[in-house]
């Protein structure tokens, strides 16, 4: 876990507080962002010990919490909201797209079949789910801070994607998993060339954002656009190459398909997600006619 926020401690300029989760969290990013009477959080943990963790960075800031915004369905995201806000005196709102709630609701009892027998005690039994839902484009504001929503639908790592921007000079966006900085990227959702199309959608829409805080790694700049195109592609022709024009890889071209990621992402973290999503992706380019 690190914290880090501006340097500028003018009551209306907000601190943004990051929990980067362990390995376990699969690298994770939550968000708490401080303003002078409270705290917005932007997504939440996976685990047990990593949403208790990201409660106890919350109250060590002293300030109450107002509101949770999440950008994505993924549990990685979205599980530990319950232990987030179970500890609050009052109902707290919890937003979304309304596209984002849905994917919630359909694939909670999925999620848990997989991954519980895994996670076994550090899995959250129960997930809570957004109270207030919102459109493309529509906006809250919470001390001062507006939080403006657009909806980038299927084409990030999820079938419901969306990037919330802080209407309030400098400006700053959180754009969930449609970035990742600095580990390798989980596309087994069925939407590489969508995810291709949403990145050049969002080198528009953040032309003038200071700061950009993706998903998973480390807060950056435009050039996060731009690498996370590069990455894709160079899965994207890998996977092709490799498949031979089928919708699967065998076992040995998945292990040949790891080393050559990691070598063109060196030292990256989640390097178990280049096979797991290899033929997810094979599948996608085998349709392409």
């Amino acid at each position: 876990m690190s914290s880090n926020g501006d340097t500028d401690h003018r009551t209306k300029i907000p601190k943004i507080h990051i929990h980067s989760s362990g390995e376990s969290g699969i690298f994770a990013n939550a968000y708490l962002v401080e303003t002078e009477n409270g705290v917005v959080a932007i997504d939440s943990t996976l685990t047990v010990s990593e949403s208790k963790s990201f409660r106890s960075q919350l109250d060590n800031l002293g300030k109450p919490l107002i509101a949770v915004i999440l950008t994505h369905a993924h549990p990685d995201h979205v599980a530990g909201v319950t232990n987030l806000v179970q500890s609050s005196s009052t109902s707290i709102p919890v937003i979304a797209l309304e596209s984002v709630e849905r994917l919630m609701r359909s694939t909670e009892e999925l999620k848990r079949s997989i991954w519980g027998p895994i996670y076994k005690e550090e899995w959250i039994s129960k997930w809570t789910y957004p109270n207030q839902l919102l459109k493309d484009k529509e906006e809250v504001t919470f001390d001062e801070i507006t939080y403006r929503v657009h909806d980038f639908g299927a084409g990030g790592d999820s079938d419901a994607n969306s990037i919330w921007i802080l209407e309030k000079e400098p400006r700053i966006a959180f754009v969930g998993d449609l970035m990742f900085n600095g580990t390798h990227s989980y596309i087994a959702d069925n939407h590489l060339q969508d995810w291709l199309k949403n990145l050049d959608k969002a080198h528009g829409l953040l032309s003038d954002i200071s700061t950009i805080y993706p998903g998973h790694g480390k807060p950056g700049s435009m050039e996060l656009i731009e690498s996370q195109k590069k990455y894709l592609i160079a899965y994207s022709d890998a996977v092709k190459e490799l498949s031979s024009g089928k919708p699967k890889l065998t076992d040995d071209t998945k292990k040949q398909l790891t080393r050559k990621m990691e070598e063109f992402l060196p030292n990256a973290g989640l390097s178990f997600l280049i096979a797991h999503s290899s033929d997810a992706v094979a599948a996608e380019l085998a349709s392409i006619k």
